[in-house]
């Protein structure tokens, strides 16, 4: 019985932590600017209310309209600190990111599930 708790305890931790949707671990920059690339932590997140022009962003399902976005105050590892506009909620405050130079935001974890060997 000792045995199957800590490994039952840690097949359910891996179960929560699984992503289908990879889009989910991503936003877009939409005021690109001068940011920097490179990787970080999110301080804080702000509401930019009625940013966007009526008609554009959506939920994942494209139902509801979101005239929001959002700025990360974002502390970069590599020293120093910026801010970007992106047009997604689903960043929250002490997760790690990385700032693409193509203009995204992602979602970083110390682990990744590589399929098929790419």
């Amino acid at each position: 019985m000792r045995i199957r708790a800590p490994l039952l305890l840690c097949i359910l931790l891996a179960g929560c932590t699984y992503v289908s949707d990879e889009s989910l671990m991503e936003a877009n920059i939409v005021r690109p600017g001068n940011f920097i690339a490179g990787s970080g932590t999110i301080e804080s997140v702000g509401v930019l209310p009625g940013a966007r022009a009526p008609g554009t962003g959506a939920d994942a399902k494209g139902k509801y309209p979101d005239r929001n976005l959002y700025r990360l105050y974002l502390r970069m590892d590599a020293g120093g600190f910026q801010t970007v506009d992106i047009d997604s909620s689903r960043f929250l405050a002490g997760e790690a990111i990385e700032l693409t130079n193509d203009g995204r935001v992602v979602k970083v974890s110390g682990a990744t599930l590589r399929i098929g060997g790419k």
